[in-house]
């Protein structure tokens, strides 16, 4: 099954399958979800300013954050070590917490100009995802420079966040992760024809190669995940930012031997999707 975070603030659970979808839990406020990642029975949500922990089998929270303000906006996460490793964008951070939501250490990434401060849409790199593999840590770099809606790409850093390389990857970034010893992303164009320096495409990236493509107009993916059989990319019907709560989800299936498209699923009942999760 996937779990589902929605721009509508809900955390659904959908079979590919069937199609069956159920919600599992909403947030009181309504504030959007995006980052999920699941550990030892528990599940972790983030909406842009607030963590949950819930329990797999009541799907109700057992831990929780209170809201922060400023909102840190909060994108993907992952647990490794019994560590949470939480994406901080607007402030180019990873801030890591215990299994109880305690906030541990936090770690500046980078910006474009590592010499001068961090500034939000001018000195930033919009990161949404961080994943550990081999030993280091990727993080996905929606801005490689200080362009906006120009190429993406990835910081690889140590255990101890030291700073080990840089590399592009694609463009408008989202959830770079490995899929066996691939190296694949999202990538999505922007409704700003006029701005963008990329190419006006989306979909799937493997290895810097674009394999599959779906209609940049039609979807906008932010989530990705997969199992032994499929890739799915997960998103929501193309709309402005004031009317993407009301987007229909999108989902894109994909064999995840060849690529090629086995289905693509919309819903009106689910809204456009931040997040994904696969689990058995």
């Amino acid at each position: 099954m996937l779990l589902l975070a929605t721009e509508a603030g809900e955390l659904i659970r959908f079979e590919p399958s069937t199609h069956h979808h159920e919600v599992l839990f909403k947030s009181s406020v309504k504030d959007a979800f995006m980052g999920i990642a699941g550990h030892a029975g528990f599940l972790f949500l983030a909406s842009l300013n607030k963590l949950y922990k819930l329990d797999c089998q009541s799907w109700r929270p057992v831990v929780e954050t209170s809201a922060y303000s400023p909102s840190p906006d909060f994108h993907q996460m992952q647990v490794y070590d019994n560590r949470l490793y939480t994406t901080i964008t607007k402030r180019n951070q990873i801030w890591v917490y215990d299994m109880n939501l305690n906030l541990l250490t936090t770690h500046v990434i980078a910006p474009p100009f590592p010499d001068k401060k961090v500034a939000y849409k001018k000195n930033y790199n919009h990161i949404n995802n961080i994943i550990k593999h081999a030993g280091k840590f990727y993080v996905n770099l929606n801005w490689f420079t200080s362009t906006p809606y120009a190429r993406s790409g990835v910081a690889v850093l140590d255990e101890q966040f030291r700073l080990l390389e840089k590399f592009a990857f694609g463009w408008e970034s989202h959830d770079f992760q490995f899929i066996g010893n691939n190296r694949v992303a999202l990538v999505a164009s922007s409704s700003k024809r006029k701005k963008i320096m990329h190419p006006y495409k989306a979909g799937l990236m493997v290895n810097n190669e674009l394999v599959f493509a779906h209609d940049p107009d039609y979807a906008f993916c932010k989530g990705l995940a997969y199992d032994d059989r499929y890739i799915y990319l997960c998103g929501g019907r193309k709309k402005s930012r004031l009317l993407r709560r009301s987007a229909n989800g999108v989902i894109y299936i994909l064999d995840r031997h060849d690529y090629h498209l086995v289905e693509m699923y919309e819903s009106s009942q689910i809204n456009a999707i931040k997040g994904c999760l696969q689990m058995d």
